[in-house]
């Protein structure tokens, strides 16, 4: 402590000594910002993986937080607190039941809502992404529309039979098995006629794309219960134009073509970014 006080120049010391420590531990720089062979060797653990795919992954990610700032993608705390709100009541608790999840996970709140920022922000650079792409180009729309017609026939209403239980996995067996198969005792069954225009969107949306004679999906009720629907007959049907169509097209070939336009994008990116390797 004396001698700190006495000698400025022995405060100096150690400050240049730790910084040719962490110097000395870069491997490479990505747009000027540091990547260390601590972080690779780190990254290689929590992936199981090699050097090479450890330092890829890590330039990447380097790179996707550069095009967030670069296109000033922003996630409000009010943002956050919505994701939260939906992921509880997806998982059919309160605030205060999620939250005590979120602690025994062994992650403590101000952690979990850093993770959950970043996730949403890696999520809207996706989209921009995607949107910016010329995947939905006019001819494009029209050829599919065209030749997937039969997707855009939407009823106004649903003939099926519900299945209701409190075990999942009940009903995943039931669904394997039939619905000639017998009905075990812990699954309740009830015929009715849904308006869809009456439900939810998401949960319309699952009734929409299940095809007639088939099971839908099995989701929760939020009470604890698990439901499936079998598809008896759409009722009421009708052609949605092309005008009508083009966004739902548009984000569908933008899915089915998801990896492709990432990855040609992150490589032109990557190609005009200046990565320099130190060791």
């Amino acid at each position: 402590m004396s001698s700190i006080n006495k000698s400025p120049i022995a405060s100096i010391a150690p400050i240049e000594s730790s910084n040719a420590k962490i110097v000395g531990g870069i491997a490479l720089f990505v747009d000027g910002e540091p990547i260390t062979i601590y972080a690779i060797q780190q990254a290689q653990r929590t992936l199981n993986t090699d050097k090479l795919r450890a330092t890829d992954f890590l330039i990447m990610e380097k790179l996707k937080k550069n095009e967030i700032k670069r296109l000033k993608i922003e996630v409000s705390d009010s943002q956050i607190d919505t994701q939260i709100n939906q992921i509880a009541q997806q998982n059919g608790m309160n605030l205060d039941q999620f939250y005590t999840a979120v602690i025994k996970e062994g992650m403590n709140l101000t952690e979990y809502r850093s993770k959950l920022k970043e996730q949403i922000l890696t999520q809207e650079l996706m989209r921009k992404i995607l949107f910016s792409s010329n995947v939905g180009q006019e001819d494009e729309l029209r050829k599919y529309y065209n030749e997937h017609s039969h997707e855009f026939v939407i009823p106004k209403q649903v003939d099926s039979t519900k299945f209701v239980s409190t075990s999942k996995e009940s009903l995943e067996k039931f669904k394997q098995q039939g619905i000639a198969s017998a009905l075990p005792n812990n699954i309740a069954k009830d015929n009715e006629i849904i308006d869809l225009e009456s439900l939810p969107p998401q949960i319309a949306d699952v009734l929409l794309i299940t095809p007639e004679k088939s099971f839908s999906q099995v989701l929760e009720t939020g009470d604890g219960n698990f439901v499936t629907f079998y598809i008896n007959k759409k009722i009421d049907t009708k052609r949605v134009d092309f005008d009508q169509a083009k966004n739902y097209i548009a984000q569908k070939l933008m899915m089915n073509n998801q990896e492709k336009i990432l990855h040609d994008y992150f490589e032109r990116v990557r190609s005009s970014s200046k990565i320099v390797f130190v060791r």
